[in-house]
């Protein structure tokens, strides 16, 4: 008989006597749990990725983790132990699942409590197994010391091996590694050696089902349920609007994803297909909209949702610079949490001589906490996304569109105020302000109604004017301008007066000869050498300019994108260079130059530089009033 795939929890004595097991692991698993399960509350620990993660609520990004309690009445604890970045070679190395008898280990981590899932895992809990991001190899290959893990080559049948890994000193890395990115050769080196003596390399022999094996073979030798999760869909689409497979998307024809639905049918382990459930929520999103599921960079961007996410992701020259591929955004994983609790809904109990633990009854078909889907999706849309849950009641009735009728009359107070004038432009500020923030809560299926929109822009773009023109002559002027710049490569660091430019090996910062000219405060400039920065700033590191304030100041940059698209710059403080300050256009134009202006509040020390793609720079301006 061919096996179904499972989308319960909790049918395991079905599937015992579906496979004929009469002495496994799963077994033992059920006997434990129907002794326990009158007196003891099950726990759910989930092992994962960054796509699990538990994140801030004031992050646009999100895991799925960190809703899946949302859906259980309180007898059922969840303990989200995911991290981002981790494969499942790296969570086992750090020491996250099981603990590691080594004096010298010396990785430390935040989640549960800085405890391993070991410390706290019982018989008649429940584990969630989710990797497969970081495990992937046939991305770029510069995490393969501490995160990919290879599949193996199938067989005849296009089954993946279980090939057992052993440990190598810490003091090993891959030779493919060490030849492919020697210039990181000393932080890998770092990185691994926080594993103490030894640890699973990527080179160690062992592939990715082996891997996920260890978590399922740990679960049952404490009495615990292992249940396999497939990673869930990344965003890539085919003409055809299906999702596209290959290199970097969970493996060629999605590989990974495979590898773990024919794991679950070799060791007769609970399945759940997300990646099955997340494709379809994507191709249902169609392009149009499948981008508002997800999150944007940098995912430290902070604010209210959805109103805060709309908009950054708005208006660009606020300044996020793209929308993941990966990561979702809180409505997104959201909707992922009651796609798995779904499947678990499918049978309802785990029965031992007629002692039953009903999983499904503490399901809350409500969940505790709702979450609201972007105003940039059509309300059509949201409404086919919202129907793959079909048990669930996880419509937020509390999302209230603004009125576009109010919008119009808003603007039509701004335009009855007449033109902007230097007595009047604080009063037309607010009220575009006003307008604006009313105008982001109109659904994008309404939007069109606001056919004065235009007016709008129109005086916004007349009080920044007038702002411009009364602003005070500058008391002192700091400037970085590049005309005359030597060509040279930097690979460390340069000063060039109160500015400093900082490369490094394998992430130099080139001057070259490249002419372009600008236009500021009336003034057109010229120039024959720019500063030519890379992407993947690493901001304290490498890549990057950095300058000091001494007070309340405007930045200014002169900048053009080393692409055919349109690029930006961020300006990040010391104190935090996670957090974006400022952000500057970079113009595929190389005259005039694009030329940007910021104003900074505080004094401090002040990093710029292209977290994605190559950028020049030709000048920056620092104004003090």
């Amino acid at each position: 008989m061919k096996r179904k795939c499972f989308s319960s929890i909790l049918a395991l004595i079905s599937m015992l006597c579906f496979f004929g097991c009469s002495s496994t692991p799963i077994q033992e698993t059920v006997s434990k749990l129907s002794d326990s399960s009158k007196d003891a509350t099950p726990t759910i620990f989930l092992a994962g990725d960054s796509t699990v993660k538990t994140y801030a609520d004031a992050q646009y990004i999100a895991g799925w983790g960190q809703y899946f309690g949302n859906f259980f009445d309180s007898t059922i604890k969840v303990v989200n132990c995911a991290q981002g970045g981790r494969s499942t070679r790296s969570f086992i190395n750090e020491g996250r699942l099981f603990n590691i008898d080594n004096p010298s280990y010396t990785y430390k981590f935040s989640e549960n409590a800085g405890r391993s899932i070991e410390d706290d895992i019982k018989a008649g809990d429940f584990l969630f197994i989710q990797f497969g991001h970081n495990d992937d190899d046939t991305k770029s290959g510069n995490t393969m010391y501490n995160r990919m893990v290879p599949l193996g080559t199938p067989d005849a049948n296009g089954i993946y091996p279980v090939i057992p890994g052993e440990k190598v000193p810490t003091t090993h890395l891959p030779e493919k590694f060490k030849k492919d990115f020697a210039s990181s050769v000393a932080a890998a080196e770092t990185e691994i050696a926080k594993y103490g003596s030894e640890y699973y390399s990527y080179d160690c022999g062992g592939t990715y089902k082996w891997f996920l094996k260890q978590y399922i073979d740990f679960a049952r030798s404490k009495g615990a349920t292992p249940v396999l999760v497939t990673p869930v869909a990344r965003v890539s689409f085919n003409s055809d609007g299906t999702l596209r497979s290959g290199p970097g998307l969970h493996g060629e024809n999605f590989a990974y994803v495979e590898a773990v639905r024919q794991l679950a049918k070799e060791e007769n382990c609970l399945l759940i297909d997300l990646f099955d459930c997340t494709k379809s929520m994507i191709e249902t999103a169609t392009k149009a909209y499948a981008n508002y599921l997800m999150a944007i960079v940098p995912n430290d961007l902070n604010g209210q949702w959805p109103s805060g996410y709309d908009n950054t992701y708005g208006n660009t020259a606020e300044g996020f610079e793209k929308v993941e591929a990966t990561h979702y955004n809180k409505y997104g994983a959201y909707l992922t949490a009651a796609m798995a609790i779904e499947k678990i809904m499918g049978d309802n109990s785990v029965c031992e001589n007629g002692e039953c633990f009903n999983f499904t009854n503490h399901i809350l078909k409500v969940p505790t906490v709702k979450v609201a889907p972007s105003t940039l999706i059509s309300k059509s849309f949201v409404k086919k996304i919202n129907g793959l849950v079909k048990t669930l009641d996880i419509v937020n009735t509390d999302v209230v569109y603004a009125n576009p009728d109010d919008v119009v009359k808003l603007i039509k107070g701004i335009v009855a105020k007449g033109e902007v004038t230097a007595e009047n432009y604080l009063e037309i500020q607010g009220l575009c302000e006003e307008a604006r923030g009313a105008y982001l809560k109109v659904n994008v299926d309404d939007k069109p109604q606001v056919t004065n929109f235009a007016k709008l822009e129109e005086y916004e773009e007349a009080v920044k004017a007038m702002i411009d023109s009364l602003r005070p002559k500058a008391s002192k002027t700091v400037i970085l301008n590049t005309e005359g710049f030597s060509v040279e490569t930097i690979t460390s660091e340069k000063d060039f007066g109160k500015f400093k430019i900082v490369g490094a090996s394998g992430k130099a910062v080139d001057v070259k000869s490249k002419s372009s000219s600008f236009d500021y405060n009336g003034v057109n400039y010229s120039v024959t050498t720019g500063i030519s920065l890379g992407g993947s700033a690493s901001f304290g590191t490498s890549r990057y300019v950095v300058f000091d304030t001494e007070g309340p100041c405007r930045v200014t940059v002169v900048a053009q994108s080393s692409g055919e698209d349109e690029r930006e710059l961020r300006l990040v403080s010391s104190a935090d260079t996670k957090t974006t300050v400022a952000t500057f256009a970079a113009s595929t134009k190389a005259s005039p130059a694009a030329v940007n202006s910021a104003d900074i509040a505080n004094a401090g020390t002040y990093y710029i530089g292209s977290a994605n793609k190559g950028i020049w720079i030709y000048a920056i301006i620092i104004e003090y009033f």
